[in-house]
């Protein structure tokens, strides 16, 4: 193990410390809103990177880079897909998300569809089922991001991949429950850049190796191809279900509650439309980047036990160390960035049902420390799925990313936009997402997770249409 890249890393894992103990120390944390969602203070430059890097996860450097290295351009059926529905959200969602996120002191996006319709006797039903579905989800993502950091430290450390687990999840621990939202942000912020970097320099000097852009386009014909086909070598029926599943799949964005809670907390709507230009210039890079590294380790590797390593060997092989070890901790970073954010969410949500639905009005300093406790369970949590390894870094998170989008973000995207959405077709849809989530990945994986969708809308919409109200729903209602 170099010391070097160790070096290198161990001081960006201190700094990603400090900077939790720092807005442990500065910040003012009177209200649960301050510790969650920063006070709604956050600016248009933080807001973009930070809602990219916490979605960007063990997917863009592992996942991502797998599916490059196996399948090639096909999985720009995903990139574009996918810079559609956040250019949705940034459009159509966020602004009035924004405005009712404030009015109705919404601290997540489950807090917000059980607050909507608080006066129903559909409130609670949505809240409890809203928070066992995010439990679900975000223990089977934080699960991915730490065998994801394991992986990596692995490879690039040479590290124990328990030692290396158990290290990710207390630095990210760590710093989350002391800092909250303000250090999730910035250290979101701060790895964003990184993974910029990473995202730039690794393809340039892969592609270099290779011998420039002609010699690295000959390679990959010559070793599959396919590679550079969006269709995989794919036709007919085949073609359909895989680029259908990619579309279903990047559907999901619109409702990832560790993004979605960054439109809560940016400082005011009228920064979104900045924002987004960032976001989707970073999204851009992120989807399109890794399938070039995929498709260059495949030339510099040919075959490889685990395809989604192929960033980590060429990380090691082709830098110096030092800055192979800015890199390892620019994509251990993009880990990180999700999971602290994904441990976030659940707190708030779990803490907010506690104080719903369970004891009654508490004082804040009582819900912050009860936030705070949480979050390090659900490291552990993270930590213990980790040393299980349930499945490949992939399947995990399209499981995760699918189940939360029909589930919280079909609602939401209705709630903004239908003023005839209702409370039972909110519960309708956020029951459906889970349960079909879960059933089309078990009973039929061959079309997961295509069947998620029509499923979860139709339930909404006959929810919805079956009591439809004589006026239409508003968030102050």
């Amino acid at each position: 193990m170099s010391i070097g890249l160790s070096l290198t890393f161990g001081l960006y894992l201190l700094v990603l410390v400090g900077i939790g103990v720092y807005f442990f120390l500065r910040t003012e944390t009177r209200r649960l809103t301050d510790y969650m969602l920063a006070g709604r203070d956050v600016g248009t430059w933080p807001l973009a990177l930070s809602e990219v890097a916490s979605v960007a996860s063990g997917w863009t450097f592992f996942a991502w880079v797998g599916v490059g290295f196996t399948t090639g351009l096909h999985g720009l059926w995903f990139s574009m897909a996918m810079l559609v529905v956040v250019l949705f959200l940034y459009r159509y969602v966020a602004p009035t998300f924004r405005r009712q996120s404030e009015a109705l002191d919404s601290q997540t996006v489950v807090d917000h569809l059980a607050l909507v319709f608080r006066d129903s006797p559909w409130g609670p039903w949505i809240r409890w089922t809203a928070t066992l579905a995010v439990v679900v989800f975000m223990a089977s993502y934080i699960g991915a991001q730490i065998i994801a950091v394991g992986e990596a430290m692995e490879t690039g450390l040479g590290l124990n991949y328990a030692v290396s687990v158990g290290a990710g999840g207390l630095a990210v621990a760590l710093y989350t429950t002391l800092g909250g939202f303000d250090a999730s942000v910035w250290t979101d912020f701060v790895q964003g850049l990184l993974v910029i970097l990473a995202a730039l320099a690794l393809p340039l000097v892969a592609i270099a190796e290779i011998g420039g852009w002609g010699a690295f386009v000959t390679a990959v014909q010559a070793a599959d191809p396919t590679l550079l086909s969006m269709t995989a070598g794919q036709t007919g029926t085949a073609l359909a279900l895989s680029v259908g599943s990619w579309l279903a799949f990047a559907l999901g964005a619109l409702g990832q509650p560790h993004g979605l809670m960054r439109f809560q907390a940016i400082r005011s709507e009228r920064l979104l439309s900045r924002a987004s230009v960032i976001a989707l210039a970073f999204q851009a890079l992120r989807l399109t980047v890794p399938l070039f590294i995929g498709m260059a380790g495949r030339v510099l590797y040919g075959s490889m036990n685990d395809p989604e390593s192929a960033a980590m060997e060429m990380m090691v092989q082709l830098f110096p160390d030092w800055f192979a070890g800015l890199l390892l901790a620019g994509i251990i970073g993009a880990v990180l960035s999700t999971s602290d954010s994904m441990m976030l969410v659940t707190s708030a949500d779990l803490t907010r049902l506690y104080e719903t639905q369970l004891a009654g009005r508490v004082l804040s300093a009582r819900m912050i420390r009860l936030g705070r406790g949480i979050v390090g369970v659900m490291a552990l949590l993270g930590v213990g799925l980790a040393y299980w390894r349930p499945g490949t870094i992939f399947d995990i998170i399209e499981f995760a990313f699918v189940g939360l989008g029909a589930t919280l973000g079909l609602p939401l995207a209705f709630l903004v936009l239908w003023p005839r959405t209702t409370g039972a077709g909110v519960f309708a849809a956020v029951a459906a997402g889970l349960g079909s989530a879960i059933g089309n990945l078990y009973l039929s994986p061959a079309t997961f997770p295509i069947l998620v969708w029509p499923i979860t809308l139709a339930a909404f919409l006959g929810a919805s249409y079956a009591t439809a109200p004589s006026s239409p729903v508003t968030a102050s209602s």
